[in-house]
């Protein structure tokens, strides 16, 4: 059983200390970056937020290389490779994952897990084995954040034998020892959707017991989720949204997990990409954040420039909304709902006579 008093809540690479934070706002510097790379996918999910959602040409793996390099010179701390698809299914990913290590990042991986779980693959793609794939993986001191968003998922991915396979690679990871970090270095990537959301906290839970983090993502208004019919029909309500963050916090609470206030990741921490990052597209083109203010593409701006003018966005537009990590976004369209602080608050949050 975790003690989650002796060990930090967040996972390496993506959550950062308040110190980390401070520093960041002090200094004008990024801490991390969400990177698409182009990359095919063996899965269908039905919320998908990155299939064919950028037209133009993709980056090439030098421009990917330059990104990482100019990323480091800004002050970068972390690279979150999230792929249009599944990043291991590239043949030269180790490539770009040994780079970002070699130059002082940390990597960290969102991965659906059916290439990891599967020997066969790996062997084909790479000519090594699964196993040989995750230590080459923790080689680059790299976080791990796998797709689990319920016990059998193979309807939401629309793939059969989907969910034996991840569980294959779950396994195959926690023997590797990524979870024996703190922060942790094993993740798992939960869309809160209405089909898993009565097994979120039973998952929540697991991961809680075995240093796993759960980064719960509400559906964003991007991909296939833009339709706001179809992102209403897939997903929960704001009601729902209380209640489950309401549910997860008095569990991580009852396991010594002491967060300070109500993410937009339920159940979890703050976003620091809202507070100290940006996003980059596999066509090159920056944005503050997935579905928010463009601010250039790669081929025509240094991140130097990219970074000053985000930096300013987020403090003359957003101000302490941004730096406190919320998702203007999820608010905007009322996934996260204007009551969520206070209503999940009560309770969890609010300091008793006892506290």
């Amino acid at each position: 059983m975790v003690d989650y008093s002796k060990i930090e809540f967040g996972y390496h690479g993506g959550t950062f200390s308040e110190k980390e934070l401070e520093m960041a706002q002090r200094e004008k510097t990024p801490l991390t970056l969400d990177m698409a790379i182009p990359c095919s996918c063996l899965n269908k999910c039905y919320y998908c937020g990155y299939k064919d959602t950028q037209e133009g040409d993709k980056l090439s793996k030098e421009e990917i290389f330059s990104v990482i390099e100019q990323f480091k010179e800004i002050g970068g701390k972390s690279i979150k490779i999230l792929g249009e698809g599944e990043p291991l299914l590239r043949k030269d990913i180790f490539e770009i994952f040994e780079h970002i290590h070699k130059i002082g990042l940390i990597p960290v991986l969102f991965t659906c897990g059916d290439v990891l779980g599967n020997n066969n693959l790996t062997k084909e793609i790479h000519g090594i084995t699964a196993k040989e794939v995750i230590q080459k993986l923790k080689n680059c001191n790299a976080t791990i954040m796998l797709k689990y968003e319920k016990k059998n998922e193979d309807s939401i991915v629309g793939k059969k034998g989907f969910s034996k396979k991840r569980n294959i690679a779950l396994e195959r990871l926690l023997s590797s020892g990524f979870n024996k970090f703190s922060p942790t270095h094993l993740g798992f990537g939960i869309v809160v959707l209405k089909e898993n959301h009565s097994e979120i906290a039973k998952v929540y839970e697991m991961a809680l017991k075995q240093n796993i983090y759960p980064l719960l993502c509400p559906l964003m208004p991007i991909g296939k989720a833009q339709d706001s019919e179809w992102r209403k029909e897939i997903g929960i309500s704001a009601k729902q949204m209380v209640e489950m963050a309401k549910q997860l916090y008095s569990i991580a609470k009852k396991r010594g997990v002491k967060p300070k206030c109500a993410a937009d990741f339920p159940g979890g921490l703050p976003c620091d990409v809202a507070r100290a990052g940006f996003y980059i597209a596999d066509t090159g083109k920056i944005y503050l954040c997935e579905d928010e203010e463009y601010v250039g593409t790669v081929r025509e701006m240094n991140l130097k420039e990219a970074w000053k003018k985000i930096f300013e966005w987020k403090n003359q537009k957003y101000g302490k909304e941004r730096w406190s990590g919320k998702c203007c976004q999820k608010r905007k369209i009322q996934v996260i709902p204007e009551t969520y602080d206070a209503e999940v608050a009560k309770g969890i949050f609010n300091k008793t006579k006892r506290d």
